[in-house]
């Protein structure tokens, strides 16, 4: 960012300086969290503190800054996250939280604790994997994009990847990245399959199928256990529906059965891996409730048509649903939602003004194509990726605005790189936001995500909404 930094940083030592800004962001986030009252009206936090975890007198005092610490982060859905990770789902709204992240936390905390770990340790090691899986998904993220900026302009191209990753430090999920919730680890995992797909694209690109196929079904692997962290991963299968629609419309205007069929196979493979990674607690959750023989009681939504226990759980207890968000009390939040669903919505229809050259990188052609966007910082398989992640972030926008708590988009669409990229390259090239008649400056962007993670931060800490 030419207005926080000089040029030589960023070119010279990028890495260096992106994780001076995360640990100063990180320090100053928690430097707020300290500053809100606590335990305030809510003091389920401190029933993760059982009266023997004092050790010794000596060390009474360093406990009583840990429990402190940690219950300013230590909040909301985490309490959920910690226990359930500790003793397993017992009740269906548990199941809501339950998946690949109460499983890893699980994992992590038997390794670093061992078998008589504690629920404090519980949370104590999900707050490192979140605070470690986000540092890892900046520097990742600055890695996808000089992936996607290859052979294009090389001057801009490296303070577009810089810009885009000192956005995810200071995004609006906030303090949500350093708690012990599912965003950073879900961040890391999605930016990973996502670079394995850029890296299929390439290859397809470049003529080598094989490479290709191989990166494409690890690829959906990668998403597929993202949706095991948050649902909404579940989206990205549809950038293996984008490629199989490609594979058809291929083959009706150039025909090559053979080949678009070996491809399809593939893409087939990598979509259905998304979905049974999706479907797989699903499915535990159906064997528990309404398989069991000896079961006196099944939940009403073991007959339903389609019998998730993910979505009765949510229409239950949370009352998810098309349009039930819109009500008058709630039209706060959809202010407080307002900037970032603008910028998501934006970003996913701007990139479609993209021209999308992929289609002309056949298997026999191993040339980079020369297009209209040489000008710009991504290059034509950078412009075939970002129209792709366009669909997944354009649909949890919709879905957002429509049927989910509003607010959580601020922090569930940390995950999504397209916006980054979008907002750097319009920081990068000094353009303003436009909206309708009127532009926005970028720094009014920057400093909206600034003040809104520093005002979530306290509200969250002190149990606070919105969450």
């Amino acid at each position: 960012m030419s207005y926080v930094v000089s040029d030589q940083w960023i070119y010279k030592r990028p890495g260096t300086l992106l994780g001076l800004c995360f640990v100063i962001w990180k320090l100053t986030l928690l430097a707020v969290a300290w500053t809100s009252p606590y335990p305030g009206y809510d003091t389920s936090s401190s029933l993760l503190f059982p009266p023997g975890i004092h050790d010794s007198e000596k060390s009474e005092s360093f406990h009583r800054i840990l429990h402190s610490l940690a219950g300013k982060v230590i909040r909301w859905d985490a309490v959920y996250f910690a226990q359930i990770a500790h003793r397993g789902a017992l009740y269906e709204q548990e199941w809501a939280f339950y998946g690949g992240y109460t499983k890893l936390l699980n994992f992590l905390t038997l390794i670093g604790f061992g078998p008589h770990a504690k629920v404090i340790h519980t949370a104590i090691t999900g707050i490192i994997v979140s605070n470690i899986s986000h540092a890892l998904s900046v520097f990742l993220l600055y890695q996808m994009t000089l992936l996607l900026a290859a052979g294009s302009n090389l001057t801009r191209s490296p303070r577009v990847a810089f810009v885009s990753a000192f956005l995810h430090i200071i995004s609006p999920a906030g303090i949500f990245l350093s708690a012990p919730y599912a965003e950073s680890s879900f961040a890391l995992m999605h930016f990973s399959g996502y670079y394995l797909y850029a890296l299929s694209l390439q290859a397809h690109g470049d003529g080598r199928a094989n490479v290709r196929d191989f990166l494409a079904v690890l690829s959906g692997l990668l998403l597929g256990l993202a949706s095991t962290l948050r649902s909404n991963g579940l989206l990205s299968g549809l950038l293996f529906c984008f490629d199989l629609a490609s594979c058809i419309v291929d083959y009706l205007q150039s025909g090559g059965l053979l080949r678009n069929l070996r491809r399809s196979i593939f893409i087939v493979v990598a979509g259905t891996l998304v979905g049974m990674c999706f479907l797989f607690p699903q499915y535990l959750a159906y064997r528990e409730f309404c398989l069991e023989p000896e079961a006196q009681y099944r939940p009403s939504w073991c007959t339903n048509r389609i019998p998730s226990i993910y979505a009765w759980v949510q229409d239950h207890y949370w009352n998810v649903g098309f349009l039930r968000y819109w009500t008058v009390s709630n039209a706060p939040l959809f202010l407080l939602a307002a900037p970032m669903l603008f910028i998501m919505l934006s970003s996913a229809r701007g990139t479609w003004s993209l021209e999308d050259t992929s289609g002309k990188l056949g298997h026999n052609q191993a040339k980079d194509s020369r297009t209209a966007m040489e000008h710009r910082w991504i290059s034509s398989t950078g412009i075939a990726l970002a129209r792709r992640l366009a669909v997944p972030q354009l649909v949890l926008g919709v879905l957002a605005l429509t049927t989910y708590h509003v607010q959580i988009v601020t922090r569930i669409s940390s995950g999504y790189p397209l916006w980054y990229w979008w907002l750097a390259s319009k920081i990068v090239g000094e353009e303003p936001l436009r909206f309708s008649k009127w532009s926005i400056p970028t720094k009014v962007a920057v400093r909206w995500m600034v003040l809104y993670a520093f005002i979530q931060g306290g509200l969250f800490a002190a149990f606070l909404p919105p969450a």
